[in-house]
């Protein structure tokens, strides 16, 4: 959860909606992002 926090205070940070997504894989975690459609201009690009 600190590292979705991270993600979400990143985008924040960017001028975005501050949502951030970690997907976690048998305790692995394999992928993080946040909402980013602002910045790149692309309405599906969110966390």
């Amino acid at each position: 959860m600190q590292l979705a926090l991270a993600e979400a205070g990143q985008a924040e940070t960017e001028g975005e909606v501050p949502v951030g997504a970690v997907v976690v894989r048998e305790g692995e975690v394999i992928a993080a992002a946040h909402n980013r459609p602002i910045a790149a201009k692309d309405p599906t690009a969110h966390a």
